[in-house]
């Protein structure tokens, strides 16, 4: 009785690893009185790819939103891209790269906003392995002037924890977060 029950565990586990390259593919979907919304998301963990496509259209005029996002694993990292349709037609977009080293990360990409403004992306972690670590993020404009910076550490050190955190705007730059639909 024991080897039978060993032997379909086994063979569970074994089908399941299976099924488990396979791309896996989930949609949610919401239907409401004023809106509906979809959101697909597929995985294929072997080839290292996330795709995410969402939609939301309002009912009463009939006007649409929508955005992408997709992330492909690389040897160093990972190449990601993404748009954003809002209800008003206007597009915004980014694309970039992210590069492991050995103590950290960086981010190099790109981006344009609903305006057609262009912008370019630069991110970088780093951590010691002794309780310091640093974020540090920069937007330029497309003249290459830095129009917005963020620079953020903590350091331990004998039981202290030290944090600092400095930012700073180009006047007249005002960046909007987009909602997105769900």
């Amino acid at each position: 009785m024991k080897k039978s029950l060993t032997l379909a565990a086994i063979a569970a586990l074994a089908t399941g690893s299976a099924a488990m390259a396979e791309p896996q593919t989930r949609t949610k979907t919401f239907d409401g009185p004023n809106a509906s919304a979809t959101k697909t998301t597929t995985v294929d963990r072997e080839a290292g790819t996330i795709d995410r496509d969402r939609s939301a259209t309002n009912k009463n005029n009939g006007n649409t939103a929508s955005s992408t996002f997709n992330r492909t694993r690389t040897d160093t990292g990972a190449v990601v891209s993404g748009s954003q349709t809002g209800f008003r037609g206007q597009t915004r977009s980014f694309e970039g790269e992210r590069v492991r080293n050995d103590n950290g990360s960086t981010f190099n990409g790109s981006a344009t906003s609903r305006r057609s403004n262009t912008y370019g992306l630069y991110g970088e972690r780093s951590r010691d392995g002794m309780g310091t670590r640093s974020q540090s993020q920069r937007v330029t404009n497309s003249a290459g002037e830095t129009v917005l910076s963020r620079d953020r550490s903590v350091t331990r050190s004998r039981g202290n924890v030290s944090r600092s955190v400095e930012r700073s705007r180009k006047p007249g730059f005002k960046p909007r977060r987009a909602s997105r639909p769900r």
